[in-house]
């Protein structure tokens, strides 16, 4: 069963293996492999900004979107980000 993260104008999907971005003002998403996703958080104000694309080596995030989130929203999104990195180390 998929599962759903709304943040403003972007709902990220993860579905099984597969992570999707999808934008409200873009016809097209952004799909990636588990294997291939990288994240990339930082502080941000009272915040964090996140990152989310594919990973390059161990600490480079290219292409994807960038999200700013307060702390209610990133203790969501760390929620769902969990399902992707439990179906990554599968």
């Amino acid at each position: 069963m998929a599962a759903e993260f709304q943040l403003g104008d972007y709902i990220l999907v993860q579905d099984g293996r597969t992570l999707e971005i999808f934008h409200r003002g873009l016809s097209e998403s952004s799909r990636y492999h588990v294997a291939f996703l990288g994240a990339d958080v930082k502080p941000h104000g009272d915040g964090f900004k996140v990152r989310l694309g594919a990973r390059r080596g161990d600490d480079q995030v290219i292409g994807g979107v960038s999200l700013k989130m307060n702390q209610e929203e990133f203790a969501r999104f760390r929620d769902f980000i969990a399902l992707a990195i439990a179906a990554r180390d599968r």
